[in-house]
């Protein structure tokens, strides 16, 4: 990745953010990115009504799903996102932002498939959509709250519309859990972690999919809740803190 382009993803994501009036604490949907955009996005079974082979969609979309997430298509200044739906939201979510990413950075467009058959790309430019995306859909700062907490990354993925092991990738790569845990250290207290076996029980306990929904003001409070029921370190509390915390609302 070339020098100095985290920064600017960091720079251009806020900017790109600001236009759609969203904080850092705000959920981005990339449907809406691509709306701003004038750019549909449509499901690879839609495509059968157009000419598509069915077997080819089928073997995508059931067959081998993990083969393909999403892609765009250019036809002259036209353009066209289409995504896998066997994928989860989560996924999806990172995946049509990499595709706007490629857009934003205006990275000049190629063949999927080369001779033989073989995909084709460009390592650097994946990279650097990869990144921007990651930094559009959770702000550093989104995470360093999250991190300070201790909470959960399933919880923060719920929040942010992302999967998990993206919610935990930022959280990390973006230094917020070593910045959280030396603050913590400095003030003589340690960030409380749910047990491994907790972690995996939570998602069965209560649905978190109202998350996405909150105006900033309601996540601050839900995730200074959270914080004091983590203190607890139990996960019979950080259910019960959701449950309540729904019911409020």
């Amino acid at each position: 990745m070339r020098r100095g382009f985290a920064s600017a993803a960091d720079r251009l994501a806020a900017s790109v953010r600001a236009k759609l009036a969203l904080d850092v604490h705000d959920r981005l949907d990339p449907r809406v990115l691509a709306a701003e955009w004038d750019i549909p996005i449509v499901s690879i079974t839609d495509l059968v009504s157009e000419g598509a082979n069915p077997s080819s969609i089928h073997q995508l979309t059931v067959v081998d799903r993990r083969a393909f997430s999403a892609g765009t298509i250019l036809v002259g200044t036209n353009r066209l996102i289409i995504f896998n739906p066997a994928h989860s939201d989560g996924r999806l979510a990172n995946s049509l932002t990499h595709e706007l990413a490629h857009l934003l950075l205006k990275h000049s467009p190629g063949p999927a498939i080369g001779p033989g058959g073989c995909r084709v790309w460009d390592q650097e430019m994946e990279d650097e959509a990869d990144l921007l995306a990651a930094v559009l859909l959770v702000p550093r700062d989104a995470a360093l709250a999250c991190a300070r907490v201790g909470l959960p990354h399933v919880i923060g993925a719920a929040r942010f519309g992302v999967s998990p092991e993206l919610m935990q990738w930022r959280t990390d790569h973006t230094g917020a859990t070593r910045q959280a845990q030396a603050a913590a250290r400095q003030r003589g207290r340690t960030i409380p972690r749910l047990s491994k076996a907790d972690l995996t029980a939570l998602p069965a306990c209560c649905d978190m999919a109202w998350l996405s929904d909150l105006t900033v003001r309601q996540w601050q409070s839900v995730l200074a809740a959270c914080g004091r029921s983590l203190s607890a370190g139990s996960v019979a509390d950080l259910a019960a803190c959701l449950q309540q915390s729904v019911a409020r609302r």
